[in-house]
Formats: structure tokens, sequence, C-alpha cells
């Protein structure tokens, strides 16, 4: 899994990721999504998603067949604060955002070579991010779309 904690501490240190601020805060990514669940829209059975970084409740990984391996199919949702989420919408060189209507009260994707795209989603008060990987660059979009429509009674 190191390839998927190198780039999930990359993303952290970058936007800052924490808890959530909800009426009833969610604190553990893992609890948002089954692996049934994360297994019915990727098409491919998971494994229990687990903690990116151990000591931190905020962000969690779902991995596919193989386990982490590079190009191996995974996903990794985390939990966002406000200021991470505008964050990521601020212009930066090499990176693209596009705006994902239809997903909550405002989302957006964010594509970052080499790393792929991430689905940013605010509901409420609540923020999280979803990427995927491990799929063709046409499918991950709709992937992210359907598991944050899922999340969207989860936070």
């Amino acid at each position: 899994m190191g390839i998927v904690r190198g780039a999930a501490a990359v993303l952290i240190a970058a936007v800052g990721l924490s808890q959530p601020a909800t009426a009833q805060p969610v604190t553990d990514a893992c609890s948002l999504l089954t692996p049934h669940q994360v297994s019915e829209v990727l098409g491919v059975e998971v494994s229990e998603g687990e903690h990116i970084v151990p000591e931190s409740l905020t962000s969690c990984g779902w991995m596919g067949p193989g386990g982490a391996s590079l190009g191996g199919k995974k996903i990794v949702v985390s939990l966002l604060t406000a200021r991470a989420f505008q964050v990521g919408k601020t212009p930066v060189k090499g990176v693209t955002e596009t705006a994902a209507p239809g997903i909550g009260d405002e989302a957006y994707y964010v594509s970052m070579p080499p790393f792929g795209t991430a689905l940013s989603v605010k509901r409420g008060s609540a923020y999280f991010q979803l990427r995927i990987a491990g799929f063709p660059a046409g499918q991950v979009r709709n992937l992210e779309r359907a598991l944050a429509l899922r999340l969207l009674d989860r936070v």
C-alpha cells in the first residue's frame, strides 16, 4: 500500500484534512461504506476498509483483488474540512478543476496528473473526497459520482 499511502499523505498535507463539522459529525471514514457497497459500484470484490494513516480516522481505503498493487483497483474516501474543500478549488498549475453538478450542495472534480482524478463534495456542513484508481480514466468519474451519491445519505 506504499503508493496509496504516499499519495494519500501528499493529499493530506496539501489540503489539511481533518474531521468534518456536521450536526452529527462522521469522524471515521471507514464507517461511511461497507465492502459490499463499494464492490457493488466498482464491480470487483474489495477488502474491508483500512485507514490510510493508522493514527487518523479521516481517510479510508478499500482495495480490490491483489491488494495495494500499482495499478490495482482501489478507492480512498477522505473527510474534509470546509477550508480543505475551498482550497481544492484554488487554481494550481497542472491541476484541472471541473464542476460536478447534481451531487450534494456543491461538488467538483480535480485532475492531478499523475495521481488521477478526485471528486470533492459538500453537503450541508459535511465535506468529503473520493479518489478511485485502477480503472480506465473515462470510467473513474462515473464511478466516483455513483459512490458519492451513496455517501450523501451517510454524511
